[in-house]
């Protein structure tokens, strides 16, 4: 898909009028609202990716090891991070030891007479938005019963990522085969390597941390990427296909479902009863006396349509028939090497290396058992 044309350089948006090339104008209005006057969401977005670019991530004050903060009563306007501007002050509050930043040059108060002593905890704007945008393009919904049962055997040392763990797990002979299972079920390492960096980011002594909480801290980091991926899901369906006061429609589920019976039908061959018994669905009181199964040859048909419109009627016949050759190659291959060619797309390494480790642990494996039997001891 090709991206949109980008704006010459030469014309830059506060170069008109009403800023006259006054850039911090610009942003003030930038930060204050400016959506009324936009009406093409792309070119929106497009400047505040530029004003992410120009202002970056503040994140933590590294002298000091703590987080910046908003200016309390500067939320429309460009971020100017505590303490980096004005005189503040951190604090930690509550049980948990939570960073506020006492800003001792408030707004002054004309009962009083002396400037208020103001209190800020809410992040940047522009980190927050980096942020999000980061855990979109990173995070992975992950299973946390699965995740729990990893991080007891898989969580890095320090300087380590998970990466270089799920490896050197996945290496090991002695590796019990419930936990591959589980690497291979929970897949990505990426969504852990990032909430991992996250965490070392943000909490300098992470890995001084015991085990079991820097556990926990994962965990729980991953929980918050999974309900905010699910929460951005969520608002963009309704964007996209939303009505009032209404739940939002199964058209994703209904179209999954048609398309999968279409596959079954010109893929598999299966005839309507089959279907149905592939899908979990019941057959028509009728079925014994008419043969047919209506809902399922309307989901067939349905279905078909959806892939002809997509791929064309040519397409759609080449992409059966690769998946029939597919099938074909699969069903051809020893138990060992189909385990290995599903490991190694679920871990998203080479084919050769995974056949290679489980033809040297099987190998192994059966030496074992061979020297059990004859009383040799290994």
């Amino acid at each position: 898909m090709a991206l949109p044309p980008r704006q010459s350089s030469m014309r830059r948006p506060w170069d008109l009028s009403p800023w006259e090339g006054d850039l911090e104008a610009y942003r003030e209005d930038l930060y204050a609202g400016m959506a009324f006057g936009m009406h093409d969401m792309r070119a929106f977005a497009g400047e505040w990716l530029e004003e992410l670019l120009r202002v970056g991530y503040y994140g933590m004050e590294e002298s000091l090891g703590l987080p910046l903060k908003q200016q309390s009563g500067e939320f429309f306007s460009p971020p100017r991070s505590l303490p980096i501007y004005g005189d503040a002050f951190p604090a930690r509050v509550g049980d948990v030891g939570q960073i506020v930043w006492l800003k001792l040059d408030g707004p002054r108060s004309p009962e009083r007479g002396y400037r208020e002593i103001s209190v800020s905890d809410e992040p940047l704007r522009t980190d927050a938005a980096i942020l999000a945008g980061l855990t979109a393009l990173e995070g992975r919904s992950l299973d946390l019963g699965a995740l729990h049962e990893v991080l007891a055997r898989v969580l890095p040392l320090r300087g380590e990522s998970f990466f270089e763990r799920w490896t050197r797990t996945l290496e090991d002979r002695h590796t019990r085969e419930e936990l591959q299972s589980t690497l291979q079920d929970l897949r990505h390492h990426q969504s852990l390597d990032y909430a991992l960096m996250l965490l070392r980011y943000h909490s300098p002594g992470f890995d001084d941390l015991a085990i079991e909480e820097r556990a926990d801290l994962i965990a729980e980091t991953c929980s918050h990427i999974n309900e905010f991926l699910e929460v951005l899901h969520k608002l963009m369906t309704f964007l996209e296909h939303g009505k009032p006061k209404r739940r939002g429609p199964a058209a994703t589920k209904v179209a999954a479902r048609d398309v999968k019976a279409a596959v079954l039908r010109d893929v598999d061959g299966l005839s309507n009863r089959q279907i149905a018994e592939v899908l979990c669905m019941n057959l028509p009181a009728d079925f014994l006396i008419k043969g047919d199964h209506p809902r399922v040859r309307k989901m067939v048909r349905r279905g078909r349509s959806a892939l002809v419109a997509a791929l064309g009627e040519g397409g759609w016949r080449d992409q059966a028939q690769a998946m029939k050759d597919e099938a074909e190659r699969w069903h051809s291959r020893s138990e060992i090497q189909r385990r290995a060619e599903l490991e190694a797309e679920a871990l998203r390494v080479p084919y050769e290396e995974v056949l290679k480790h489980l033809e040297e642990r099987q190998t192994s494996r059966a030496r074992g058992e061979r020297g059990m039997r004859e009383g040799v001891p290994l």
